[in-house]
Protein backbone atom coordinates (compact mmCIF):
# COMPACT_ATOMS: atom_id res chain seq x y z
CA UNK A 1 0.00 0.00 0.00
CA UNK A 2 1.12 3.69 -0.79
CA UNK A 3 2.03 5.69 1.99
CA UNK A 4 -0.41 8.43 1.59
CA UNK A 5 -2.97 5.84 0.94
CA UNK A 6 -4.00 5.57 4.57
CA UNK A 7 -4.15 9.01 5.30
CA UNK A 8 -6.99 9.60 2.59
CA UNK A 9 -5.02 12.17 0.64
CA UNK A 10 -6.46 12.42 -2.97
CA UNK A 11 -4.63 13.48 -5.98
CA UNK A 12 -6.32 17.52 -6.95
CA UNK A 13 -7.78 17.62 -10.40
CA UNK A 14 -5.66 19.45 -12.64
CA UNK A 15 -9.58 20.28 -15.05
CA UNK A 16 -9.49 24.02 -13.94
CA UNK A 17 -6.33 24.86 -15.21
CA UNK A 18 -7.04 23.14 -18.39
CA UNK A 19 -10.20 25.18 -18.49
CA UNK A 20 -8.43 28.38 -17.52
CA UNK A 21 -5.84 28.21 -20.64
CA UNK A 22 -8.87 27.39 -23.06
CA UNK A 23 -10.34 30.91 -22.15
CA UNK A 24 -6.68 32.82 -22.12
CA UNK A 25 -6.44 31.26 -25.78
CA UNK A 26 -10.30 32.59 -26.28
CA UNK A 27 -9.48 36.10 -25.20
CA UNK A 28 -6.46 36.45 -27.08
CA UNK A 29 -8.03 35.32 -30.18
CA UNK A 30 -10.74 38.07 -30.00
CA UNK A 31 -8.13 40.73 -29.05
CA UNK A 32 -5.60 39.70 -31.94
CA UNK A 33 -9.06 39.63 -34.01
CA UNK A 34 -10.19 43.51 -32.91
CA UNK A 35 -6.61 44.56 -33.24
CA UNK A 36 -5.84 43.49 -37.08
CA UNK A 37 -9.18 44.89 -37.80
CA UNK A 38 -8.53 48.06 -36.32
CA UNK A 39 -5.07 48.50 -38.02
CA UNK A 40 -6.96 47.67 -41.25
CA UNK A 41 -9.50 50.40 -40.79
CA UNK A 42 -7.02 53.10 -39.17
CA UNK A 43 -4.32 52.42 -42.11
CA UNK A 44 -6.79 53.52 -44.80
CA UNK A 45 -8.52 56.89 -43.61
CA UNK A 46 -11.33 57.89 -45.80
CA UNK A 47 -9.24 61.51 -45.73
CA UNK A 48 -5.99 62.53 -44.19
CA UNK A 49 -4.39 66.45 -44.30
CA UNK A 50 -1.71 68.53 -43.31
CA UNK A 51 -0.22 72.13 -42.98
CA UNK A 52 2.48 72.51 -45.84
CA UNK A 53 2.92 76.14 -44.52
CA UNK A 54 1.87 78.84 -42.23
CA UNK A 55 2.88 82.86 -42.59
CA UNK A 56 1.94 85.06 -39.40
CA UNK A 57 0.79 88.65 -41.41
CA UNK A 58 -0.46 90.33 -38.41
CA UNK A 59 -1.40 89.62 -34.93
CA UNK A 60 -4.81 89.82 -36.69
CA UNK A 61 -4.15 86.74 -39.51
CA UNK A 62 -2.47 83.83 -40.36
CA UNK A 63 -2.31 82.57 -43.92
CA UNK A 64 -2.15 78.66 -43.67
CA UNK A 65 -1.29 76.37 -46.56
CA UNK A 66 -2.87 72.86 -46.41
CA UNK A 67 -3.11 69.86 -48.43
CA UNK A 68 -6.15 67.21 -47.82
CA UNK A 69 -5.75 63.80 -49.37
CA UNK A 70 -8.23 62.00 -50.53
CA UNK A 71 -7.99 58.35 -51.79
CA UNK A 72 -11.68 58.56 -53.48
CA UNK A 73 -11.89 62.26 -54.72
CA UNK A 74 -15.35 61.82 -55.26
CA UNK A 75 -16.07 62.77 -51.43
CA UNK A 76 -16.34 65.87 -50.31
CA UNK A 77 -14.07 66.87 -46.92
CA UNK A 78 -14.34 69.15 -44.07
CA UNK A 79 -11.61 69.97 -41.87
CA UNK A 80 -11.05 72.47 -38.78
CA UNK A 81 -7.99 75.04 -39.83
CA UNK A 82 -6.75 76.60 -36.45
CA UNK A 83 -4.32 79.30 -34.98
CA UNK A 84 -2.93 79.35 -31.66
CA UNK A 85 -0.60 81.39 -29.79
CA UNK A 86 2.57 81.16 -27.62
CA UNK A 87 0.37 80.00 -24.49
CA UNK A 88 -1.25 77.15 -26.17
CA UNK A 89 -4.81 79.43 -26.54
CA UNK A 90 -6.71 78.58 -30.01
CA UNK A 91 -6.76 82.55 -31.40
CA UNK A 92 -8.40 81.22 -34.12
CA UNK A 93 -9.93 78.94 -36.12
CA UNK A 94 -11.89 78.50 -39.30
CA UNK A 95 -13.40 75.60 -41.45
CA UNK A 96 -13.16 74.46 -44.45
CA UNK A 97 -15.08 72.50 -46.91
CA UNK A 98 -13.49 71.17 -49.81
CA UNK A 99 -15.95 69.72 -52.70
CA UNK A 100 -15.94 66.56 -54.32
CA UNK A 101 -13.74 66.76 -57.13
CA UNK A 102 -10.88 64.84 -59.61
CA UNK A 103 -7.71 65.52 -57.64
CA UNK A 104 -6.51 63.21 -55.15
CA UNK A 105 -4.21 65.64 -53.42
CA UNK A 106 -5.98 69.44 -53.30
CA UNK A 107 -3.44 72.06 -51.76
CA UNK A 108 -5.76 75.29 -50.31
CA UNK A 109 -4.76 78.40 -48.74
CA UNK A 110 -6.94 79.50 -45.74
CA UNK A 111 -6.81 83.23 -43.53
CA UNK A 112 -7.64 82.46 -40.23
CA UNK A 113 -8.38 85.67 -38.46
CA UNK A 114 -7.52 85.60 -34.89
CA UNK A 115 -8.05 88.23 -31.96
CA UNK A 116 -4.20 87.70 -30.88
CA UNK A 117 -1.06 86.85 -32.26
CA UNK A 118 -0.32 83.77 -33.30
CA UNK A 119 2.30 81.10 -33.28
CA UNK A 120 1.40 78.59 -34.98
CA UNK A 121 -1.57 76.54 -37.49
CA UNK A 122 -2.55 73.43 -37.11
CA UNK A 123 -5.48 71.14 -38.90
CA UNK A 124 -7.63 68.65 -37.43
CA UNK A 125 -11.45 66.98 -37.60
CA UNK A 126 -11.15 66.52 -41.24
CA UNK A 127 -14.07 63.86 -42.51
CA UNK A 128 -15.80 62.97 -45.16
CA UNK A 129 -19.12 65.05 -45.85
CA UNK A 130 -21.98 63.96 -47.65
Amino acid sequence: MPPNASLGATRPSRRPLRDWRVVAGAVAAIGAGWLVWAATLGANPAVSARVDSFQVVSDAQVVVVVTIERPDPSIAVQCLVHAQAVSFERVGEVPLTVPAGTEVSTRLEVTVRTFKAATTASIEGCRAIG
